[in-house]
């Protein structure tokens, strides 16, 4: 029973460095990209007539300072980036330096997942060297 929380443990905690490996990937990837604050978040609704399949596609209109000018980009709908920039917490996004336009949503919520695999992985790892 020891082995088999071992390697759960192990694989838990492989499961919970993930995240954090795709984080640096991100940041090594866009290292020539800038952290804006958003200044706004506006819902788009399309009037253009459209398959259903598309319907359900929402977007939202971001507005951020780069370089002293007000940019503007639409990014799919993110109902966490808009809770949290209605709640007045400071929401942010990687700015392509070369295109304004192009932006990453940097929301950083991937440390919870993180920490929740990573609780798992270390408890099954105690609890396998408890039960030998």
């Amino acid at each position: 029973m020891s082995g088999v929380f071992l390697t759960l443990g192990i694989c838990f905690m492989a499961v919970g460095l993930l995240p954090l490996a795709r984080w640096l990937k991100c940041k090594i990837s866009k290292h020539h990209w800038r952290v804006c604050e958003v200044e706004n978040i506006t819902a788009v609704v399309s009037n253009r007539i459209a398959t259903l399949e598309l319907v359900q596609l929402q977007t939202m209109l971001v507005s951020f300072r780069f370089n002293g000018h007000l940019h503007s980009a639409l990014i799919g709908h993110d109902e966490k980036l808009l809770a949290r920039f209605k709640q007045g917490i400071v929401c942010t996004v990687l700015v392509d330096s070369d295109n304004p336009n192009i932006i990453y949503n940097n929301a950083q919520l991937w440390q919870s997942f993180t920490l929740i695999w990573l609780l798992a992985g270390l408890s099954l790892l105690i609890g396998s060297f408890s039960f030998s």
